[in-house]
């Protein structure tokens, strides 16, 4: 069900598997850092409201790239408090654009990125297989 939608992220919760799904839009091209950190904050209100404990990230269209202070701040600021809360399992969907992926991928690389069990995929289909698996 979907629980939040702006012309950047949408979210969608999963109350059976306690799963939170993001997806970032093609319109993240146009997003600036202002933007991008206030999406983070509304992407964390739904999670405190929902309380999932796996997440699944579709990238696939995100064309917004991680500078370095941003990635610390999401790390800092979001990731700490998605542990708090219980989510450690996430799956990605990878981005059709380099620069937005590998930024992603650094971010999971950091201290409390690393924290969470996560992959990467190709297709939404494989990372809700692999998220909603018992692993």
């Amino acid at each position: 069900m979907e629980v939040y939608k702006s012309k950047y992220l949408h979210i969608a919760f999963f109350a059976e598997q306690r799963l939170i799904e993001a997806a970032w839009l093609s319109t993240t091209k146009t997003m600036n850092a202002d933007e991008c950190k206030q999406e983070f904050l509304n992407y964390l209100d739904v999670a405190r409201k929902q309380r999932p404990i796996r997440g699944l990230v579709d990238t696939s269209d995100m064309y917004f790239t991680f500078g370095l202070e941003m990635q610390d701040w999401i790390n800092q600021t979001i990731f700490t408090q998605f542990l708090n809360m219980g989510i450690n399992k996430v799956a990605f969907v990878i981005s059709k654009d380099f620069f937005a992926q590998l930024s992603t991928q650094q971010i999971m690389n950091e201290k409390e990125g690393l924290k969470h069990t996560r992959e990467y995929f190709d297709t939404k289909e494989a990372a809700r297989q692999w998220v909603l698996s018992a692993s």
